[in-house]
């Protein structure tokens, strides 16, 4: 699914383009295969491109993303591309989420983030 050059990225979507129209069908294996190497895409782009970044944290909300983008494409270009998009103009409304850790220094070090949440 990691295209060499473009010939192999024709092949690709030709793939997923089938497997998508499969599975609209009610291909349960088409479904789960499309879900399984679009995650994997997925990811890669989350890794590589800021503005897909804010994805990062939503694993369970991707596989729905994915669900949705197979049950509703009609789109005559290929299924990655719908899928790309889709993610990029979503990523919009996204909070990008942090981990904070409690044992963090706040204001001029002297007090962790816990001991606001204590009380004494």
């Amino acid at each position: 699914m990691a295209p060499m050059d473009e010939k192999d990225r024709e092949i690709r979507d030709q793939i997923f383009i089938s497997l998508v129209r499969i599975a609209q069908k009610g291909n349960v294996l088409a479904q789960q295969y499309i879900i399984e190497w679009i995650t994997f895409i997925v990811n890669e782009w989350i890794e590589k491109l800021w503005f897909i970044a804010k994805w990062k944290g939503y694993t369970d909300d991707i596989e729905k993303m994915i669900r949705a983008c197979i049950r509703c494409y009609r789109y005559t270009g290929t299924f990655v591309g719908y899928v790309f998009k889709t993610f990029q103009y979503s990523a919009r409304g996204l909070k990008p989420l942090h981990a904070y850790s409690f044992n963090d220094r706040v204001r001029n070090g002297n007090k962790t983030r816990i001991d606001y949440f204590i009380a004494h």
